[in-house]
């Protein structure tokens, strides 16, 4: 396993043979190293800490937020509706609030993807219509609040 030019050396200095393998690991391992994928940042319109995300007068639901967040919070937000499968990407959430927003539509499976939600706070916003299967596969939802305005 060992690559040709230390086998080349021969038994010329097996010190000097071993540090030369070392440093062919090493540099293996800092390649694969630099080529982890980038966390996503908080969005434009989002305020993030290490595990919570608020956002305010947004005009859509993000499509990535960082991957620690585990409460994600909209406070009048400009979006109409809540699409399908909109936090497919937001596996970690554990508490999701929406107050105050101008959102009308919750679709089918808005909240699919989210195995860890807990906690569901829909409150002070305009909806008309919410679809069948909306909160279909929240399977660990203890709290859903629904006040209208």
């Amino acid at each position: 396993l060992e690559p040709e030019w230390i086998k080349r050396m021969g038994n010329a200095s097996r010190p000097f043979r071993r540090i030369a393998y070392f440093l062919c690991l090493l540099c293996m391992l800092l390649l694969t190293e630099g080529k982890k994928s980038v966390k996503p940042k908080c969005p434009a319109s989002c305020t993030c800490t290490k595990d919570n995300a608020l956002c305010e007068n947004a005009r859509s639901i993000p499509t990535s937020v960082p991957p620690d967040v585990i409460s994600l919070s909209f406070v009048r937000s400009a979006f109409t509706k809540i699409p399908e499968g909109s936090f497919l990407l937001t596996p970690s959430l554990q508490l999701l609030l929406f107050t105050s927003n101008s959102f009308d539509v919750i679709s089918d499976d808005a909240f699919m993807g989210l195995p860890h939600l807990e906690y569901l706070f829909i409150e002070n916003n305009s909806i008309k219509s919410i679809s069948r299967n909306t909160f279909r596969g929240l399977k660990s939802l203890i709290h859903l609040n629904g006040k209208k305005k």
